[in-house]
């Protein structure tokens, strides 16, 4: 939906903004001057982007060009730039060009002109655009190397035959706006300004920025990894079990191997793939030599269990030897 504005100068006097605002006004542009001198700024300037802005007018700038080359251009920018400084504006900063003293400039050179100014305001961190009439739109400016900004298009008429795309268009120079002493210019602007603005930081605006993500959170170390083998005391079905009692305790030491680790799990060991449950580091009385995983008579924590297969031999003390055949004589008695 098209958005109704109007653009002004030292030649509307002082204006009641509240009453501009409550006619229905969304957006000004509003002079910063013309011409290459710091005496030509005009002179109600601040208090028209202030008491707009006060009224809750969104506000753009424009500077009107009598720019002869591109070093005219350069100087002009360069004022422009500094008179406008002050403020943050959410809406384009644009470059009139159609003063009759350009009137006999080649195309190429007014192209030129327009290439200077508006490529120096946009480096400076504006949004720009280019104010013409539709004739020296379409006549006396090479299109294809102006489009990459915004038109504001002057084009007085109930409705604009221009087929090529504009931002804005200034519809009449004769409007009657409350709070405005005699005409005004009435412009309709097509883009939502004050956002694309503001997300993209231009105009005096810092850039927008989206919430921040949330850290993923970290994943607390685990004493045991995936691959170890070690000596359980207790275990559980679930890995979010916290009940101590819901524990399986057998009547022998376990051993099993860790095949899975979910760090922030109240029972973060997946013994076995499962076939002999979950444990936390309570559970766990140690490491395990790699052998069976069979049953185990309780050690003391941490001591390493090993499991005796068949066909293992053992180096045994003499004492030892004697005391183990005398007990199995007296067992056969």
């Amino acid at each position: 939906m098209p958005i109704k504005g109007i653009d002004v100068s030292k030649y509307q006097g002082q204006i009641d903004w509240p009453a501009v605002r409550a006619d229905g006004v969304e957006f000004a542009m509003v002079r910063a001057g013309y011409g290459m001198y710091e005496h030509q700024k005009d002179p109600y300037f601040d208090q028209n982007v202030q008491g707009a802005q006060a009224a809750g007018v969104h506000v753009g700038a424009y500077h009107y060009s009598y720019a002869q080359s591109v070093e005219d251009a350069r100087r002009e920018a360069e004022l422009f730039l500094s008179w406008i400084a002050p403020y943050s504006l959410d809406y384009p900063v644009a470059f009139d060009i159609e003063d009759g003293s350009q009137e006999g400039l080649s195309s190429e050179t007014l192209t030129q002109i327009v290439e200077t100014f508006c490529g120096i305001v946009e480096a400076a961190g504006y949004y720009t655009m280019v104010y013409a009439n539709k004739y020296w739109v379409q006549h006396k400016l090479i299109y294809d190397r102006i489009k990459r900004w915004d038109i504001w298009l002057a084009h007085y008429a109930a409705v604009t035959d221009y087929d090529k795309e504009h931002g804005i268009w200034q519809c009449s120079s004769r409007e009657q706006i409350a709070g405005i002493s005699g005409n005004c210019d009435l412009d309709w602007a097509y883009r939502d300004y004050p956002a694309l603005i503001r997300e993209q930081g231009l105009n005096g605006f810092a850039p927008e920025q989206s919430a921040p993500q949330a850290p993923a959170p970290e994943e607390s170390p685990t004493a045991y990894q995936v691959g170890d083998t070690v000596t359980v005391s207790s275990y559980y079905e679930s890995s979010t079990e916290t009940d101590s009692n819901k524990a399986t305790v057998p009547s022998e030491w376990k051993v099993g191997t860790i095949t899975r680790v979910i760090p922030s799990a109240r029972n973060p060991y997946l013994l076995s793939g499962g076939s002999l449950g979950r444990c936390n580091d309570g559970d766990i009385r140690g490491y395990a030599e790699i052998g069976t995983e069979d049953s185990q008579k309780p050690r003391d924590s941490g001591e390493a269990v090993y499991v005796v297969r068949s066909g293992d031999t053992c180096d045994m003390p003499r004492d030892n030897l004697a005391e183990t055949r005398a007990a199995q004589r007296d067992f056969r008695l």
